[in-house]
């Protein structure tokens, strides 16, 4: 975690602003260690490796959320599964350098600001939103609930020397302030994440108005052979909505779908947050 994120978290319980304390830097400046305090409530969030920890104890809800949580699948999501996702599951070639200008360009990073990648696993959207930043006023921060994944992507990120904060939190309580993000993304998280209305709601929260979001999921199959697969995997945690209730979905919580992308069953949207009667809250 870096300085950068410190003044947009707030305190789960009360919302109030985090002071930071006991603080070990890297030679970046990377806060490897320390506590982030909330003067209001007394409440304290570790931070332990370079990754400030919401959380606790894990307490994953389904099959999928469960196996996210090993290591053994962290080390293998982008070496062994990402490159190649879209392609199996679309049937047809769609390698990241389709699929990342869809999520990135909308999101228009260059303007500066914050910027959170949701559900991030090995950072993927993050890194390529940080890259794309360039040499803007702008900072990016991936929230996820499995401390493995963060770990792989907290690596991924300094190998390629981008400085990213890495946060765990559910993506339906986010330690951000509202208002805060010029933009959020999310990959195929969408699918696993359980109560997505929550979610949804927490984006529009800590977005500014007009600010920007893009999507990956996966819709519900229509031929009859993916219908029993995607019934199989409902059983692990891995639900597979219909554009038209995700659009329904988003408006009810004031976030406008504007343009989508689908192959197959792979569909990508993004869109932008209207101004809504308590944006101030």
């Amino acid at each position: 975690m870096y300085y950068n994120a410190l003044p947009y978290l707030q305190c789960l319980k009360c919302c109030a602003k985090l002071t930071i304390e006991e603080v070990v830097l890297a030679a970046d400046q990377e806060i490897i260690a320390g506590q982030l305090v909330c003067r209001a409530c007394q409440n304290i969030y570790p931070i332990r490796d370079g990754i400030a920890d919401f959380l606790g104890f894990p307490q994953p809800k389904t099959p999928a959320q469960i196996t996210n949580e090993l290591p053994l699948t962290a080390w293998g999501y982008e070496r062994l599964w990402r490159p190649f996702a879209l392609t199996v599951i679309s049937n047809k070639h769609f390698p990241y350098r389709q699929e990342l200008p869809l999520i990135i360009n909308p999101i228009n990073p260059q303007e500066g600001g914050l910027y959170l990648d949701l559900a991030c696993s090995n950072g993927l959207y993050a890194r390529a939103l940080t890259q794309a930043m360039g040499t803007a006023n702008g900072h990016v921060i991936g929230i996820d609930h499995a401390l493995p994944m963060l770990r792989e992507a907290r690596k991924r990120a300094r190998q390629a020397q981008l400085r990213i904060s890495y946060i765990r939190a559910e993506v339906q309580k986010l330690p951000i302030m509202s208002n805060a993000s010029q933009g959020v993304v999310m990959g195929g998280s969408l699918n696993e994440i359980g109560d997505i209305e929550t979610c949804v709601q927490e984006m529009r929260r800590t977005l500014v108005s007009h600010g920007r979001f893009a999507m990956m999921c996966l819709t519900q199959a229509i031929s009859q052979h993916g219908k029993i697969v995607q019934s199989l995997l409902s059983t692990g945690g891995i639900v597979f909505y219909k554009l038209a209730d995700l659009q329904a979905l988003f408006e009810r919580y004031g976030l406008h779908i504007q343009t989508y992308t689908q192959n197959g069953i792979v569909l990508l949207f993004h869109g932008n947050s209207t101004t809504i009667e308590n944006d101030n809250r």
